[in-house]
């Protein structure tokens, strides 16, 4: 298991990296980078109030206002699955002063084919990831198994294959499941459910055997000992489940998936302004109490540069999108 520093060793020479950036960049643009921010600022979110990318951004924006001066107001626009926010603020002006907040549909949309006003990758600009929800394979306890290969081994007794369920068609846990079918060579049939509540549900009462899902809400159902936890898709252990390995310490590697929040601006948007959000949401999440708060709410801490997040969406289509074919999957 890595130690929770290196995201903090991370993180500052990130803002380190940028600050030079930067500093090289004023010559060019300083009086873009000197006047930003100069008035509110909206971040609109694709989602109603109250949902986990709404409450992440509202956990941040507080110091995101301080450290920039400005007031950040939250704007939720919710519907036609985060298309309708996204192309609000794809065709805003690019000054700086209208950001959008990203899941997982920013690249499940694009591998899904689904038809999108917009083009993600060209008509916005990243700023950052800024955390994950990991994904989890979970099973009822009466299934008997505790390791991945002990699920496999029982799979194959099994005709058809294991029921295995997920929040929804299309969804990034419905997605996760046919990667995990497709690299441990099983043959589990899918369940939709209509979210994750009556998926877990479903799976404490062993109505399905297994169930992939995310850290958040599932967590606390492992630690209160209702269903068991077999492996976490995610680069390092989570603090909260020290217990569960990785995937990859399970020996299958490139299997990291998660429910991914991020933040994005017009394409428009001046570098050197897309530079000082960044910096200022670098020093948001490098802060003890925002980390430990975003820690224990379940979420792996991020905080990539605007390259990485940007190299990251294109990775996460193309992988899903290999997905969707071979499993001929049709969104809900």
């Amino acid at each position: 298991m890595k130690s929770k520093s290196h995201l903090t060793v991370g993180l500052n020479r990130r803002a380190m990296a940028l600050g030079v950036m930067g500093a090289m960049a004023m010559p060019l643009a300083a009086q873009t980078a000197t006047a930003f921010p100069n008035r509110p600022i909206r971040l609109v979110v694709p989602y109603a109030p109250g949902g986990g990318l709404d409450t992440i951004m509202r956990l941040l924006v507080p110091k995101l206002s301080e450290i920039l001066g400005q007031p950040i107001t939250v704007e939720n626009k919710a519907g036609g699955g985060t298309m309708i926010a996204t192309d609000m603020v794809a065709k805003a002006a690019g000054d700086g002063y209208t950001w959008l907040a990203t899941g997982a549909p920013i690249f499940l949309n694009p591998a899904l084919g689904i038809k999108t006003p917009y083009d993600a990758l060209r008509d916005l600009v990243p700023i950052s990831l800024v955390v994950n929800n990991p994904g989890l394979l979970l099973v009822n306890n009466s299934l008997g198994v505790k390791t991945v290969k002990e699920l496999v081994a029982l799979d194959v007794t099994q005709k058809g294959g294991l029921n295995y369920g997920s929040a929804g068609q299309g969804s990034i846990t419905h997605l996760g499941g046919e990667l995990l079918k497709s690299r441990l060579k099983v043959k589990m049939q899918h369940i939709p459910f209509n979210g994750s509540a009556p998926a877990l549900t479903n799976l404490m009462g062993a109505q399905i055997p297994v169930l992939v899902d995310a850290m958040i809400p599932s967590f606390p159902q492992v630690k209160a000992g209702k269903v068991t936890a077999l492996a976490i898709f995610a680069t390092e252990r989570s603090p909260l489940l020290p217990e569960v390995p990785t995937m990859t310490e399970m020996g299958y590697a490139n299997m990291n998936f998660g429910g991914t929040f991020g933040l994005m601006a017009p394409a428009s948007t001046p570098p050197d302004i897309i530079q000082k959000i960044h910096v200022a949401l670098m020093q948001t999440l490098q802060t003890p109490e925002m980390r430990k708060n975003l820690v224990d709410r379940g979420f792996q801490v991020i905080g990539n540069t605007p390259i990485e997040y940007g190299q990251y969406i294109r990775r996460e289509i193309e992988v899903w999108s290999q997905i969707v074919k071979d499993n001929q999957i049709k969104p809900e």
